[in-house]
């Protein structure tokens, strides 16, 4: 007489060829999420100077990969907040190892303000562009310029506020 476990056992031995058929007959939907956020890389990087957008995106792509989103937004609010070229702290950034602790120039930088031209322009001219220390100078040494964002306004015809929560005036 036969375990009746044997028997169930052959007869998904059985049935295995039917259904491996189906399964191959079967279109599957196969989506593909990016490791990284892009519109996050967009955001930051149309704070860029235009020469300069495109390293821009390379580097916060880089660093999105690398490092939790959290902490890339954080030193980057923290350049912002205190009025440097986001520019400068992408290229000290890219260039951060966390084994060796280098991340020494781009503290300097967010807290003294220091750039070393030469370094600064071999970093940027290491992704393929060709710049001169002064023209990168030139260029970086501009103030930063927020671009003013639009914000969303009720017509004032219908004597509606936001701020009063959407009660007439």
């Amino acid at each position: 007489m036969r375990d009746k476990r044997l028997d169930r056992l052959d007869k998904i031995d059985n049935d295995l060829p039917k259904v491996v058929a189906k399964l191959k007959q079967r279109r599957l939907k196969v989506e593909v999420e990016p490791l990284v956020d892009q519109k996050l890389i967009r955001q930051w990087s149309g704070r860029c100077v235009e020469p300069l957008r495109i390293f821009c995106e390379k580097v916060l792509t880089d660093l999105y990969t690398h490092y939790t989103p959290r902490s890339v937004n954080e030193l980057l609010n923290e350049v912002v907040q205190r009025g440097l070229r986001l520019e400068i702290a992408l290229a000290l950034a890219s260039q951060y190892d966390p084994l060796l602790s280098n991340g020494t120039l781009l503290r300097r930088y967010i807290d003294e303000g220091y750039v070393d031209w030469d370094y600064l322009t071999s970093i940027i001219n290491g992704f393929g562009y060709r710049f001169g220390v002064d023209e990168l100078r030139n260029l970086l040494s501009q103030p930063v310029v927020e671009v003013p964002r639009r914000r969303f306004s009720l017509p004032r015809s219908l004597g509606l506020s936001i701020a009063k929560g959407l009660k007439r005036q």
